[in-house]
């Protein structure tokens, strides 16, 4: 089965410019989680999701706590974001590009659903742009994936 038979083609994507503010709305709006990040010719150049927003509530580098949490020594627990003082601009000077993930997965419309299920396990990702000539076209997730099984066996 190929993934332009399982993906969805109506995607709500955001750009690197997009504030802070206007993507938590989109997440509330559309009730989803995760987002691509698109420049204006439609090309993928990012994703971002919930928990790329916690960011703006990191103390510190998020690269050096990823750098800290891969060694054994690493046991801070997360502080109280209800309790962290953030200045009120933060809505409207932090932007999409500050807090999305560049090092993404794609996959193509006519490559076959068992590969992309194998860079989901590989990558743990549970949801991939879907681009044709460089440009977004659809998005399919892991829900999608269990949908085209269960079609696949005749049990929906």
């Amino acid at each position: 089965m190929l993934i332009k038979e399982v993906m969805s083609s109506k995607v709500v994507s955001t750009t690197p410019e997009e504030s802070l503010v206007k993507l938590v709305k989109k997440f509330i709006r559309y009730n989803f989680h995760t987002l691509p990040v698109i420049e204006s010719e439609g090309q993928v150049v990012g994703i971002v999701d919930y928990e790329d927003i916690m960011k703006v509530f990191t103390p510190h580098n998020p690269a050096l706590e990823k750098l800290l949490k891969s060694t054994h020594m690493y046991n801070i627990g997360e502080t109280d974001i209800l309790e962290t003082e953030l200045p009120e601009d933060i809505g409207t000077s932090v932007t999409v590009a500050d807090i999305m993930e560049t090092d993404i997965i794609t996959v193509g419309i006519d490559d076959d659903v068992s590969v992309l299920r194998s860079k989901m396990k590989q990558y743990n990702v549970e949801r991939v742009p879907v681009i044709e000539e460089g440009r977004l076209v659809g998005i399919i997730t892991l829900f999608d994936v269990i949908v085209a099984v269960f079609k696949g066996k005749g049990v929906l």
